[in-house]
């Protein structure tokens, strides 16, 4: 019964992020799951393209190390949650996005522990369409408010998300990011009518 056992569970809240299970991590398995996988493994994530970010990853530590060096020289507290997430945060967005947040017109880098927390809350949330598939289950999610706060916190990811691919598809813009490799692989596909 492996085929039966593979995929995830389809909630809500993951529907909602994933962009209707249309993601690799999320996608249920079958050919399309397949296809993508093939995809990230041949042409996303290869190891030397990964072995060329390595640099990214030593700046941002190094970052991240002279800053809680200042402040243990201070003696002044320092929200270490805040700081691993704006490290992390920092290190995803400049290898997947090819974007700085310190740098970042559209997003500020203390900002990335309340846009990973309202994606995590989107996923965990549990509505009551995930127990009672159907309309009575809608219904009840719709007055209580459930539908609501799950679109109001996904609408802060999503924001985010079209800021960075507006950002990629602006003319005359110069990179090689996981986010160009993927639109470069868009446009492939389309012109080839695949």
């Amino acid at each position: 019964n492996d085929l039966e056992c593979c995929s995830r569970p389809e909630a809500a809240g993951m529907r909602a992020t994933f962009y209707n299970f249309k993601d690799i991590g999320m996608a249920p398995f079958g050919d399309e799951w397949s296809l993508m996988r093939k995809l990230s493994v041949v042409d996303v994530f290869r190891e030397k393209k990964l072995q060329s970010f390595k640099y990214i990853i030593e700046e941002e530590n190094n970052l991240c190390v002279k800053k809680l060096s200042e402040f243990a020289t201070r003696q002044s507290p320092v929200n270490l949650e805040r700081a691993i997430f704006t490290l992390v945060g920092n290190i995803v967005c400049r290898i997947g996005y090819g974007i700085n947040l310190y740098e970042c017109d559209f997003f500020e880098a203390d900002r990335v522990v309340d846009l990973v927390l309202k994606a995590e809350a989107v996923i965990r949330e549990t509505v009551f369409s995930d127990f009672f598939p159907g309309r009575i289950g809608r219904f009840i999610d719709c007055i209580s408010g459930q539908n609501r706060r799950l679109k109001n916190n996904f609408s802060v990811v999503d924001t985010f998300f079209q800021n960075v691919l507006n950002e990629h598809l602006k003319p005359g813009r110069e990179s090689s990011t996981i986010v160009d490799l993927m639109i470069d692989m868009k446009k492939k596909q389309e012109n080839d009518g695949d």
